[in-house]
């Protein structure tokens, strides 16, 4: 008999069962007007770009041949682990500098060159910048296994996890498909009854609670790098095509468009059958093996056909900016990247100094100590009355400066020059990753932002619906509360109160004195920084520019991933808190790109420079 086993089925999403990739049988091709439509005229270097696109299978085949290093499934730490491998920080996404990481851990003789070559070659499909799991997975499982197929049909990295703890950790009914998984081990009895149509089976799978399994150990580590050397040396061998096509004579994008419509007889997208035929009529012999992977390689996620914007793009030359290019010297382009990277770690001692500050405090009896006669800002003379009261070796001059540099790095549109809003001056006293720092950011006053802090220190989000819950009384007696809005029950603490403002002890306007001396002497190694880099560069101002066109590779703007790589270029090592602090003072609040004008206005000196 079967023994009756407690099994569940596996909900949520349910793969499709992997289908390989068939090629249409080739038609009988007639050459008169009932069947096709008649081919236009023969482009001028047809057989050249078809021999290019050929030698793109070839490259492709190496790299698949490459994928039996790690073994199926993604070996047996399992494709979460080797993410994680080149995710070591948790972004949840993978650089060209994470992969230049596993590679110097090797000591693997791999040009960055070539691993930013495999990140292009991903943002060919989709253009971000950097490689998510589902990418990371498209290189590391073959084209032919169910799990490649599952990283192409997946519409989010969650749902490509989903997909693959179900595809190894369950097992399909072979009567109904309805996917199955054991709650213990099956070395009694394999036999399990299917939930769903009560079909016996034998079944070896055990779930386990997610997709994380063991870390990966030192072979796999090393398989990996292995694995993206291999990668490299494809991504590299693909870019030379691609440039030795652009350099033939005769080559421009009129002869790509012209190639495009002869193998799709005019039409908006052409398949396999009109793909294989086009080989066929300048006789260039081609494998199976080798159509599926153009194919792969040309239409996205196996579609049904291959537009012109998706053969362009895997047939144009598009080189990045390099250090060749750039026309600044290379003394010149180091010392820029230099300084910010002194910004950064400037900026990193002001935010531990904010470790001194006085605790518990509103900012608000913060403020109105500075402030006593009520104006509802701060000037340079407030900040001086502070330390002059502390006898702190403080100038004037560098309070000046401090007002101003946290006035370049908010650039709150409301905000007066020289007048400290109530905004900039909880920025200069929260540090950067404190809730009441994230709050402030987005305020466009100081009455939202004293709503929001006011929010933040005497009310409790729901945990179901997020709205924010104060109590009317202390929480001695009973601390549970219900949500007005969705009725959900949670232990709250906090009390409402009114915006009544103490005053502040004499400790905490020393505590409150030694973060302003901090930030006033940040302020002036920045300024003296901004003016070394002013005299080094003298009257040449092209050079920003052009190491701004460096960092963005020609466009208009940069990205974080393009700072990391400039820095890796420049072989310059920066924390990861570091580089947050350098995003944060060049980049927009809530922009993902850095501009021109924000670029230079954070190294042009804020005076006239003098002798430092």
């Amino acid at each position: 008999g079967i023994c009756k086993i407690q099994t569940r089925a596996v909900m949520g999403l349910s793969p499709r069962a992997h289908v390989p990739h068939l090629l249409a049988p080739d038609p009988f091709y007639f050459k008169g007007s009932l069947c096709v439509p008649p081919r236009p005229d023969e482009p001028r270097i047809l057989k050249t770009i078809l021999q290019a696109m050929m030698r793109q299978a070839a490259w492709d085949s190496e790299a698949e041949d490459a994928k039996a290093m790690i073994g199926p499934g993604a070996g047996g730490c399992g494709m979460a682990a080797l993410f994680k491998v080149l995710d070591p920080l948790g972004k949840g996404y993978v650089l060209d500098t994470d992969l230049l990481q596993l590679t110097k851990e090797h000591e693997a003789n791999v040009p960055f060159a070539n691993l930013c070559a495999i990140v292009q070659e991903v943002e060919l499909c989709r253009p971000m910048g950097y490689m998510s799991f589902r990418d990371v997975g498209k290189l590391i499982f073959p084209i032919t296994s169910k799990e490649h197929k599952a990283m192409c049909d997946a519409t989010s990295d969650e749902e490509a996890r989903s997909v693959l703890y179900i595809l190894h950790f369950s097992e399909p009914c072979p009567q109904c498909g309805f996917r199955i998984q054991r709650d213990s081990d099956s070395a009694g009895c394999p036999s399990v009854v299917c939930s769903n149509c009560k079909a016996p089976f034998r079944c070896f799978v055990v779930g386990r609670p997610s997709l994380e399994g063991p870390g990966a150990t030192a072979a796999d580590r090393f398989t990996l790098c292995r694995l993206v050397a291999a990668l490299a040396s494809a991504a590299e061998n693909l870019q030379l095509d691609r440039k030795r096509l652009a350099n033939e004579a005769g080559f421009d994008q009129t002869c790509l468009r012209e190639a495009f419509n002869y193998i799709s007889s005019g039409r908006p997208t052409f398949d396999t059958v009109d793909l294989r035929q086009a080989f066929r009529d300048q006789q260039i012999p081609v494998l199976e093996k080798e159509m599926d992977l153009l194919w792969q390689r040309y239409s996205p996620n196996f579609g049904a056909g291959v537009t012109w914007e998706h053969f362009r793009n895997q047939l144009r030359y598009d080189p990045t900016w390099t250090l060749e290019s750039c026309t600044a010297t290379n003394r010149l382009l180091t010392a820029v990247i230099q300084t910010m990277v002194r910004q950064a770690a400037t900026d990193a001692g002001a935010e531990d100094a904010k470790a001194l500050g006085p605790k518990g405090c509103p900012l608000m009896a913060l403020f109105e100590s500075l402030d006593p006669t009520s104006k509802g800002f701060l000037l340079d003379n407030d900040f001086w009355h502070l330390v002059q009261d502390f006898n702190a070796h403080t100038s004037f001059g560098s309070l000046c400066t401090m007002v101003q540099e946290v006035q370049l790095r908010r650039r709150y549109e409301s905000s007066l020059p020289g007048r400290f809003s109530v905004r900039e001056f909880g920025v200069l006293i929260y540090p950067f990753d404190s809730k009441e720092y994230f709050a402030l950011r987005p305020c466009t006053s100081d009455d939202d932002a004293k709503s929001q802090l006011y929010l933040l220190q005497h009310s409790e989000p729901c945990p179901k619906c997020g709205i924010r819950v104060q109590r009317d009384f202390e929480a001695s007696a009973c601390p549970e509360v219900s949500c007005p809005k969705c009725r959900t029950s949670f232990r709250c603490v906090r009390v409402g109160t009114g915006h009544e403002i103490r005053g502040l002890s004499v400790q905490a306007r020393q505590q409150l004195c030694r973060v302003i001396s901090a930030a006033a002497q940040a302020a002036e190694e920045l300024e003296k920084d901004r003016l070394r880099l002013s005299q080094l560069l003298g009257h040449d101002a092209t050079v920003l520019s052009d190491v701004f066109s460096f960092l963005a590779q020609g466009r208009q703007s940069f990205t974080l991933p393009d700072l990391r790589r400039a820095l890796t270029h420049l072989q310059l090592r920066l924390s990861e808190r570091n580089l947050n602090l350098m995003w944060s003072r060049y980049a927009p609040y809530g922009s993902a790109t850095v501009g021109f004008r924000d670029f230079i206005r954070q190294l042009k000196p804020l005076t006239k420079a003098g002798p430092i």
